[in-house]
């Protein structure tokens, strides 16, 4: 069986040019080259499938035709629908499941998927398995960041010098800035409910009292996420009119794309040019000196670089080995803060999005949720904006973001982790280098787990009130787990609950039927056609 393993595509190639051209005239017809290359291609995929099939170290793993190749991986990431097939595969052929390749040259690693609880509680706590080759595709400055970094010493101290930036206490110094942002957004909707002929509600005009919250939501997120880590806002809510962010999406889905098609990079290059903003906003800051100081996640990671200095902790000159220790180099700071740029606005602004959709078209839902802020939030003077304060421990809006990211998971196709040692997972044996995708869809689907799993029921979030048994641990991960878990999560929980009470109280708000709602993953879940539209009137003061 080692022939089917080690014969070559070119021994085939060189088996065919044999056989069917009788002459050098013979190779120059169009009929014989189709001939030679058609069956080519099937002798050669023939070859692999048996080998695959029968010889392969997964060859024990269900499987089905996809598994044998990268090509089909590579289609569904291409068009960022591989979350649509994964949960008909696991409903067909069980907990773990073999589900393509992921090609690297020159080996291609076999990608497994696990809806197992106890296998993925092991791959992102328990084993804490390190990332996978898939995250190297999207680094930045070909610099090791947070999100990247397969290096556990590297994300270790990395994360020592950069988790205390979303901590409480300094999130709290960030809330003016988001304030600020949300007023504008507030007053750019008042504008299109008033008049939605005279400005643009997103890509096109819509009727009067209908609001593409979908694109205001990405807009208000970049907006944010410009402010709090440059202390720059793009100005998108005012005129979506920045390169940067768009520059920057385009970019991000084309590397992701090109992770796992190669053959992409000869043919559509990708424009990296938006990584020039970092680099000269850090630049423009340190030049700025004391008088440039702001209260921005830019200005702590400059802060930290300067303790580490300070202490003797810092860069020793050797860039290379600066990078794996994980120090703040310069470089280094303009990727962090970069990171934080491209982690921080889709997700945030999708989870929002969602969360108003499941609302709309669940009214009881909605109105109980008015009806708690409204509580929270009534010695307010008329028109200013919930605080966190009152907003970050209400168990029903928790209840109801919980459940919109259940629904809609940020990592919709699957974690992918890279195993460091022969195991057993799901009952079956798990080969050292293989890469496995952490399904935490599946779990969050589960009726086992999550009874009624399609429905939008916030309450089985609240154990005096649920209709179902507790919610189980380790079947919910809205932002990972273990050590490689999000980094800005409270960031990320912190805007989600103050747009979503300034929306709900501010606003009336209503289903439009006849919408899209189907969504693509690239980096993050995002909808496919980047718009949900719903209806909205300002609350009679």
């Amino acid at each position: 069986m080692a022939v089917l393993s080690t014969l070559s595509n070119w021994t085939f190639l060189k088996a065919l040019l044999e056989k069917y051209p009788r002459s050098l005239a013979d190779l120059k017809k169009p009929r014989a080259i189709v001939r030679i290359l058609a069956t080519f291609v099937v002798l050669n995929g023939l070859r692999k499938l048996i080998y695959t099939r029968y010889f392969d170290r997964l060859s024990h793993l269900p499987s089905g035709l996809f598994a044998f190749t990268y090509f089909f991986t590579g289609v569904g990431v291409y068009t960022g629908r591989s979350h649509y097939f994964l949960p008909k595969t696991h409903e067909r052929y069980g907990k773990v499941v073999r589900v393509g390749k992921f090609f690297q040259y020159p080996y291609t690693p076999n990608i497994v998927s696990i809806a197992d609880k106890d296998a993925i509680h092991d791959i992102l706590v328990a084993s804490d398995y390190p990332k996978s080759e898939i995250h190297e595709g999207l680094e930045l400055y070909k610099q090791h960041s947070l999100f990247s970094s397969r290096n556990k010493d590297f994300h270790k101290n990395r994360r020592r010098l950069v988790a205390p930036a979303f901590g409480l206490q300094y999130l709290r110094s960030l809330e003016p800035i988001m304030a600020d942002c949300i007023h504008l957004l507030i007053q750019k909707i008042d504008e299109l409910l008033k008049d939605p002929i005279s400005v643009k509600n997103g890509a096109k005009v819509l009727p009067k009292g209908q609001i593409n919250i979908c694109s205001f939501m990405n807009r208000l997120s970049l907006d944010i996420i410009g402010e709090t880590a440059f202390g720059e806002s793009f100005d998108m809510v005012k005129d979506d009119n920045h390169p940067i962010p768009k520059q920057m999406a385009k970019s991000l889905k084309r590397s992701m794309q090109q992770t796992f098609n190669p053959w992409m990079r000869w043919f559509i290059p990708i424009d990296y040019t938006f990584i020039d903003f970092s680099v000269e906003r850090v630049n423009v800051r340190r030049q700025a000196g004391e008088a440039g100081r702001r209260a921005d996640l830019l200005q702590f990671l400059i802060d930290a670089q300067a303790s580490e200095r300070a202490s003797g902790n810092g860069e020793t000159g050797d860039e290379y080995a600066d990078m794996i220790a994980g120090k703040l180099t310069d470089r280094a700071v303009q990727t962090e803060a970069l990171v934080f740029l491209i982690a921080g606005s889709e997700t945030s602004s999708t989870a929002i999005t969602v969360a108003l959709m499941f609302l709309v078209k669940n009214t009881k839902a909605l109105k109980r949720l008015r009806e708690e802020l409204d509580q929270a939030t009534a010695s307010n003077p008329s028109g200013s904006l919930p605080t966190y304060d009152q907003v970050r421990k209400l168990p029903y809006l928790t209840a109801c973001i919980n459940e919109s990211m259940r629904l809609r998971p940020v990592a919709a196709t699957g974690l992918p982790r890279e195993v460091t040692e022969d195991t057993v997972m799901g009952g079956q044996k798990i080969p050292k280098g293989t890469i496995v995708l952490a399904q935490i869809a599946q779990l969050h689907y589960n009726a086992d787990y999550f009874p009624e799993p399609n429905k939008f029921v916030p309450e089985r979030w609240i154990p005096e009130e649920s209709p179902f048994p507790p919610v189980q641990d380790f079947t919910f991960y809205p932002f990972s787990a273990g050590t490689r878990n999000c980094v800005g999560k409270n960031f990320a929980m912190m805007e989600i609950r103050l747009i979503l009470a300034t929306i709900l109280t501010m606003y009336d708000i209503e289903y439009v039927p006849g919408q899209r709602e189907d969504y693509v993953q690239f980096i993050t879940t995002a909808f496919a056609t980047e718009s949900y539209v719903i209806k909205m009137k300002r609350v009679s003061v």
